[in-house]
């Protein structure tokens, strides 16, 4: 009894978590999800220099150092779906790795 209490227990808790290692609500705004991104995956340095989050330019910096762009720059148009998701993705297999 006690064995399958933990495990309920363990799988409700997990029903209120953020997206695992990615760590973000879907749904909220971008500025909130640019500030869970940075977050977990910073773009500045360890003193705080960097873009603004969020912005254009922290944007772009994000997609070259995670590399959702190639090398010539294509890829998702900055912000749209199909972008957060790629970010999402890369967080996810960066993160897997760490563990």
């Amino acid at each position: 009894m006690k064995f399958t209490t933990a495990l309920l227990l363990i799988a409700l808790a997990g029903c209120g978590e953020r997206d695992g290692a990615a760590g973000w609500y879907h749904g909220e705004s971008w500025d909130q999800w640019a500030r869970g991104v940075e977050a977990r995956f910073p773009v500045g340095d360890t003193e705080g220099h960097g873009p603004d989050v969020g912005g254009e330019e922290w944007a772009r910096a994000l997609q070259w150092k995670l590399g959702i762009v190639d090398p010539q720059g294509h890829g998702p148009d900055i912000g749209s779906a199909e972008w957060r998701a790629g970010v999402e993705q890369k967080l996810r297999e960066i993160f897997k790795k760490k563990i």
